[in-house]
């Protein structure tokens, strides 16, 4: 397969495109706003906040468009009363089965006693439609842990994913860590087989194509964590109909956990319980903000490239989809295991495409012009040759195979 593509990039004859991710939402700038709803209730973590609509966190200074960035704060600058410290907590309008979705951030919610900021997913019935947690902490944590929750039947990472406790991964780089390095891009890909979540530092670390209209994270390298599904959890059983969420929340059922508070002895010294603390020191709180850079969702796309118009002289040619038996579409089980045959040699006419299929769903489209090159799958390899002029056949033969 990798040969075939190398080949008709090296001659250029053949335009073609990598069935693959293309933008489906674009969140940045000022279309972020309007993409999203600002939640009002009571934290259902517990925590020691007031969730403000926008209208307030406009006229307190909590929400900010900065020359394309969006900037998310909570308050540090009033003792706190009521439900608690001012912070806001946003959710999609959209919601997601199955994507690649990657948060470009130049700063997250810095270090503090009694602050938990988290950017995650969330179905509408909680535990049954799932919860992916991409970037979350409480108090001084500087690795960032990424949980999955679902209801019973699932295990993921080595362990149960059953409710609060889910079942988390740490790495990557979290509160004053991530932004001492100006911050970095998180990228999660959610497909039926797993959920897969990356991180890259500010600095030229991250891929190029990872904000791209068509990104490849199969170029990107290992994830920061791996949640692969089978025997012990269908993906698609546990997690549906997924919205975004940013929040930042204080204190509540992780950071203001008694054990956790008292086994901070930084946190623990600084007042009894974190609640005391969060409502009598805004100024802690100063750097409890997220600066949004970009956020995009992307969906497969199988697509292929457009056509070729025919000369006004000379009649179109039947696309090659007609012309192919169903058995052409073959699908591989690994990217560089091959498996399966064409059916018998086969002659085609210019026009049309092949697909070959990379479970789960990565599709590879090679389109077939008036300038194609004829390309010939053997035991061995794929090798292609130059093509001739139109109207000329294209041969497709022998057993499939690759490297």
């Amino acid at each position: 397969m990798q040969s075939l593509i190398s080949v008709l990039l090296f001659l250029g004859l053949v335009p073609f495109t990598l069935a693959g991710y293309r933008v489906q939402d674009d969140y940045s700038g000022d279309k972020f706003l309007d993409m999203f709803t600002f939640d009002t209730m009571d934290d259902p973590t517990h925590g020691y906040v007031n969730y403000i609509d926008q209208s307030q966190a406009r006229r307190e200074g909590l929400l900010d468009v900065d020359n394309g960035a969006v900037i998310l704060r909570a308050d540090s600058t009033n003792v706190a009363s009521g439900r608690g410290r001012n912070s806001l907590r946003l959710t999609s309008k959209a919601k997601y089965n199955h994507g690649l979705i990657v948060v470009d951030l130049a700063h997250m919610p810095g270090n503090a006693c009694g602050v938990w900021p988290s950017f995650w997913m969330v179905g509408p019935q909680w535990p049954d439609t799932g919860e992916i947690d991409i970037i979350e902490g409480v108090n001084l944590q500087s690795e960032n842990q990424m949980t999955m929750h679902t209801n019973a039947g699932c295990s993921l990472a080595g362990s149960s994913c059953l409710a609060n406790k889910g079942c988390p991964a740490k790495g990557g780089a979290f509160g004053d860590t991530f932004n001492n390095n100006n911050g970095g891009i998180y990228a999660t890909e959610w497909t039926a087989a797993a959920i897969k979540i990356w991180f890259f530092p500010h600095g030229g670390q991250s891929p190029p194509d990872i904000l791209s209209r068509a990104p490849d994270p199969t170029r990107w390298g290992p994830p920061t964590a791996t949640f692969q599904g089978g025997p012990n959890c269908k993906i698609d059983s546990h997690f549906k109909d997924q919205h975004l969420v940013f929040d930042t929340t204080f204190c509540g059922d992780w950071a203001g956990a008694p054990d956790v508070w008292s086994r901070d002895p930084t946190c623990a010294a600084k007042a009894p319980s974190c609640r005391d603390f969060v409502r009598d020191h805004p100024e802690a709180f100063r750097e409890a903000f997220w600066t949004v850079k970009a956020l995009k969702v992307y969906s497969l796309d199988s697509a292929a490239a457009p056509q070729e118009s025919a000369s006004a002289n000379e009649p179109s040619s039947p696309p090659l989809s007609s012309l192919l038996p169903p058995a052409s579409t073959i699908t591989i089980s690994q990217p560089n295991s091959h498996s399966g045959r064409i059916p018998t040699p086969t002659s085609f006419i210019d026009g049309g495409a092949i697909t070959v299929t990379v479970d789960p769903g990565f599709k590879i489209t090679h389109t077939v012009t008036a300038e194609a090159v004829r390309v010939t799958m053997t035991a061995g390899r794929w090798s292609g040759l130059p093509g001739r002029r139109r109207r000329r056949r294209r041969h497709f033969g022998g057993g499939l195979g690759g490297r």
